[in-house]
């Protein structure tokens, strides 16, 4: 796993000034079996719980936040199979994560309802004795990079569908227009589906619209976003720490005649440091909360105070984050020679605080996968 983080971060600067989609890293991270960590250890993954893939996810976003961020729907979705209760179904998915398959999302839609209110508007409808998927998705982060889409649909009885379309069927349209805040290369566009025929077997779910999300399940796509900032900061660091080791001059009144030696620059980049070890730590504790509301739900225990717990612990990372200021930062976003990674684009499983603008359209075709042969993760840190 050393070597493919260190490959991924290797080409992360240029990808940036180059405004370049990473799919051979994606792909690579996929092929190496890391898209299956969360499997248990006899189905074929490394038994990690919450925590270890967040540690993970650190790491990966220190080397590219934008690799990170694109597995977010995908991790998320590996989740959803384990508590699938028929064996079978369960078992066809996951051959799905064992074989490298990355999925993606079309759940948010854009238009008068609020966000995450699940008033969709695609549906899932019998025309002429088959299934059709129509509509239109925004938001789908990831997606542009994935196998398999998850698509949310209305059907009869004021319920929603969520069902599993490959991302090559004919009437899927999955289109690299997001131009809004973020990072610009996590495919957080548009996917639209027209007369899609989706076969019975495609249906992984129907529920209830209002019936409330798995415990856990939204804690951990916000504190998804949590850990790539922990990552971006690590990434801060390694860069200051560059910086002040290249400098062979220093200023006229500095205290020592290298700046490699000097307590004030040491001051600077300890503070940055202590940044990144806070919101590491912080990330990895509040999964752990997430974890016991899992937990809870898979034993058929009562939710309620764990998926309180869970919301209240992303919230706390997120709150001590949210306007401090008081951290050094670098003065120059390039001064190390590597862009700064832009702040993880704000779309979730159910809306976005991003405006979406279709000025641009770029369609992408994904190039042959990534060759390598880097080893399923055998830590997590």
């Amino acid at each position: 796993m050393t070597d493919l983080l260190a490959w991924i971060a290797e080409g992360a600067a240029d990808r940036e000034r180059r405004d370049e989609s990473p799919f051979a890293q994606v792909a690579a991270v996929a092929e190496a079996g890391l898209g299956a960590l969360s499997l248990p250890v006899d189905e074929g993954g490394r038994g990690a719980g919450v925590r270890e893939l967040f540690a993970f996810v650190v790491d990966l976003a220190e080397a590219d936040p934008i690799v990170a961020h694109v597995l977010r729907t995908h991790y998320s979705q590996v989740l959803g199979f384990l508590r699938l209760p028929d064996p079978d179904v369960r078992r066809r998915w996951l051959d799905e994560v064992r074989a490298g398959k990355v999925f993606g999302n079309a759940i948010s839609e854009t238009g008068p309802a609020a966000a995450g209110g699940h008033e969709f508007d695609t549906r899932l409808d019998e025309v002429d004795g088959r299934r059709v998927l129509n509509g239109t998705k925004y938001y789908s982060t990831g997606t542009l990079y994935a196998d398999w889409i998850a698509v949310a649909a209305r059907v009869e009885g004021d319920r929603v569908a969520t069902v599993m379309v490959p991302a090559d069927r004919a009437g899927v349209s999955v289109v690299d227009d997001w131009d809004g805040i973020g990072q610009g290369r996590t495919g957080t566009g548009t996917t639209t589906f027209e007369d899609v025929a989706v076969a019975p077997e495609d249906v992984l779910t129907v529920r209830p619209r209002l019936e409330p999300r798995p415990a856990g399940d939204v804690a951990f796509l916000q504190l998804y976003l949590h850990a790539l900032v922990a990552g971006v900061l690590r990434s801060v660091v390694s860069d200051a720490t560059g910086v002040v080791r290249s400098r062979s001059r220093t200023f006229e009144h500095a205290p020592t005649p290298q700046a490699v030696d000097d307590p004030i620059l040491h001051e600077v980049v300890g503070r940055l440091a202590a940044t990144a070890w806070v919101a590491e730590s912080a990330v990895l504790t509040a999964a752990d909360a997430v974890q016991a509301a899992m937990d809870a739900a898979a034993r058929g225990e009562p939710t309620e105070d764990a998926r309180h717990a869970a919301a209240l612990a992303h919230c706390a990372v997120r709150c001590t984050w949210t306007g401090r200021r008081s951290t050094p930062r670098p003065r120059s976003s390039t001064s190390a020679g590597r862009p700064r990674p832009a702040a993880p684009a704000t779309s979730t499983g159910t809306g976005a605080t991003c405006a979406r603008s279709p000025c641009t359209t770029r369609r992408r075709t994904r190039p042959r996968r990534w060759g390598g042969t880097s080893s399923p993760a055998t830590r997590f840190r």
